[in-house]
């Protein structure tokens, strides 16, 4: 999983980060199960950048079901 590229897709139904979907990034890590039962990742986005509250954003922090894997690294695919 790390390194991965993603894409964020949102949620089927009440998205509420709408501003993020499209975007493409690469995780920098993950939990497998965290503390609400879901993976979660940390992404670091590629430019052009998602805005969130009126600026850009580097770095988020998502639940694994808001993304599309693109590609994964070798030494994980196979």
């Amino acid at each position: 999983m790390l390194g991965s590229v993603i894409e964020y897709v949102g949620l089927p139904e009440d998205e509420k980060y709408t501003n993020f979907i499209g975007h493409i990034g690469y995780v920098t890590s993950y939990t497998a199960r965290a503390f609400d039962g879901e993976t979660h990742l940390a992404v670091q986005w590629f430019r052009p950048r998602p805005v969130h509250a009126g600026r850009t954003t580097a770095y988020s922090h998502f639940e694994l079901k808001r993304f599309k894997v693109l590609s994964e690294p070798e030494n994980e695919s196979r």
